[in-house]
């Protein structure tokens, strides 16, 4: 299982990107790494052709935790444009249904923040 600190994350978003999201898309990356590093990710990297496919597929995680931290890297990522269409949904979805009501709350949040953010867009 591979497990990495925030500090080694955080040194690889800022170093070496698509290193710290080949290892977010892993299956053998544990929890912790994975919760951290879509925060990280999120907030560390510019890249979209990096960030987003690995959002993608947290955002879809079994783990409620992952979801979460997912969330989090949505919302720092996107805290200035608009998310891809595939990944409001995604946000919409567990806003509408996710068992965890924290997270539930949480991505309705960051639906209003971005639906007040980009009206008209």
């Amino acid at each position: 299982m591979n497990i990495y600190s925030d500090t080694q994350m955080t040194t690889l978003a800022q170093s070496n990107p698509k290193e710290l999201s080949r290892i977010l898309t892993s299956p053998n990356t544990d929890v912790r790494t994975l919760t951290s590093g879509a925060e990280i990710l999120g907030s560390e990297v510019t890249d979209e052709t990096l960030v987003a496919p690995v959002l993608r597929i947290l955002l879809k995680h079994v783990n409620a935790l992952v979801r979460e931290g997912a969330v989090i890297g949505t919302s720092a990522f996107y805290s200035s444009k608009k998310p891809p269409q595939d990944i409001l949904e995604r946000v919409r979805a567990i806003a509408n249904n996710d068992p965890l009501p924290i997270l539930k709350e949480e991505a309705k949040s960051l639906l209003e923040y971005f639906e007040s953010k980009h009206e008209g867009s």
